[in-house]
């Protein structure tokens, strides 16, 4: 069982810090890209191609996660403070961000006459690894609190419940006030926290994308299809990941949204694993790359 933490920003000079959770997401961007350029090289691919799609990924995450978040989770509010759209940098959705950057990356790669599949194929190698370093900030935070551990299933409580965050009791709670640490400081108020053994979706996230990428090392080790990495990639995240989010909370404040009992992140996955069987359809006619030696190249679509 993990005890309740989260390091504070560090002060660099003046107003200017660096916040663990902006730290850690640009870490996933600098090395997913540094994966990404790896395997392109590897496999006769401009490793280039990988630091520019980046750019237009990194603001289309933002722009997209930014309004899959007002569309989703908080209409209401947005509805009654539509400038509000303009924050970019306030409330984002993973899935808001997934899906708009999948058509900037299809765009990107036809605009570059870059086979989609074989492009999209290293992209998504190099997008696990920085997910896993991203989801990591969120665990930082916590801003990703799940249900009680005593809440969950028997058998989920024996295989990942040893993950879950103890948060402080009330005892250790008052006595740190009273002593004027500032270790609790981020409980924002809510008691709610208090004396429970709770599941954090950041971690849980950061987690399946190490295992993903994992698979994909395994997957890589021979040629195969074009596609057949994003296949991996998409059913492997999206069936795990629609599982994961019944473990979110309904009992705290700013709780996500349900829609027919379900989180718009689970029809989010069900979008995703719908997208890797057409994928996956779509690889079956295609070459297996890298061609072996001898084999004349495949050309672009």
């Amino acid at each position: 069982m993990i005890p309740y933490f989260r390091p504070a920003p560090l002060e660099i000079i003046g107003p200017i810090v660096i916040q663990p959770w902006g730290f850690l997401v640009a870490m996933g961007f600098v090395f997913g890209t540094i994966v990404c350029q790896r395997i392109a090289r590897q496999r006769g691919m401009d490793p280039q191609l990988y630091g520019d799609v980046v750019v237009w990924l990194a603001g289309g995450a933002l722009v997209f996660g930014h309004l899959g978040h007002a569309l989703f989770y908080d209409p209401a509010y947005y509805l009654e403070k539509p400038w509000e759209l303009l924050y970019i940098w306030s409330g984002l959705s993973s899935y808001g961000g997934f899906f708009g950057c999948a058509v900037l990356a299809v765009m990107f790669f036809r605009r570059r006459g870059v086979n989609v599949l074989r492009g999209s194929d290293v992209l998504l190698v190099g997008l696990t690894f920085g997910w896993f370093l991203g989801r990591l900030g969120c665990f930082m935070v916590h801003d990703h609190i799940g249900r009680r551990v005593t809440e969950a299933p028997a058998w989920v409580q024996s295989t990942i419940g040893w993950l879950a965050v103890r948060y402080p009791t009330t005892a250790e709670f008052q006595a740190a006030r009273a002593a004027g640490e500032d270790t609790y400081r981020f409980l924002g108020g809510n008691y709610q926290l208090l004396d429970t053994v709770r599941f954090d979706l950041g971690l849980m996230d950061s987690l399946l994308a190490a295992l993903v990428f994992a698979v994909l090392m395994v997957v890589m080790r021979k040629p195969r299809r074009e596609g057949v990495l994003m296949v991996v990639v998409l059913l492997i995240y999206g069936s795990v990941r629609f599982f994961l989010d019944f473990l979110r909370n309904i009992d705290l404040g700013h709780a996500d949204a349900r829609y027919l009992g379900l989180t718009p992140a689970q029809y989010g996955s069900l979008g995703v694993l719908v997208a890797g069987l057409l994928v996956w359809r779509e690889s079956r006619s295609r070459p297996v790359w890298p061609a072996p030696v001898g084999a004349e190249p495949a050309g672009q679509d």
